[in-house]
């Protein structure tokens, strides 16, 4: 029997997860949306106040080059721009496009899809664990990319 392992079962997942997406939004405008950029999207249709690339780069822990990359590619395919804030230059708030606003409405009902999809089958008490143990491996990966960045910036 092979040994289960917590890495490639959330690999495995998430390939799942990734093809399920590309195949719900087959056709359409949506089409041309990535999981993740629908993810972004809801995101930041949802959000209270301005958001701005540290919120994303904090919401999906992503790096910041890897927040760089999908919002540079979202900008380029008409879903959002990136606005100056009058107290800080430096600061460019993320703001959805039209586009983009129009195409939410499909998202979230992708995403509700896909959840129900998943949640089939499985008890309330089994999601709270599922929800709960993923919450401290995430906390156990976290702490230890922290520590290691703090062993390495005083070395």
């Amino acid at each position: 029997m092979q040994e289960q392992r917590i890495g490639s079962e959330l690999g495995m997942l998430n390939n799942l997860l990734k093809r399920q997406m590309a195949c719900q939004s087959q056709g359409g405008e949506i089409n041309h949306v990535t999981g993740m950029q629908g993810m972004i999207i809801h995101y930041l249709s949802v959000a209270d106040g301005d958001r701005f690339q540290k919120d994303v780069e904090t919401q999906f822990r992503f790096r910041r080059s890897t927040a760089t990359g999908i919002l540079q590619l979202m900008e380029q395919h008409g879903l959002l721009r990136r606005e100056p804030v009058p107290h800080d230059g430096r600061l460019k708030r993320l703001v959805l496009t039209d586009k983009a606003l129009a195409l939410d409405a499909q998202i979230k009902q992708e995403l509700r899809r896909t959840e129900e999809l998943m949640c089939e089958g499985i008890s309330e008490e089994d999601l709270a664990t599922w929800f709960r143990v993923c919450g401290m491996i995430r906390a156990n990966l976290e702490n230890y990319q922290r520590k290691s960045s703090e062993e390495t910036h005083y070395d």
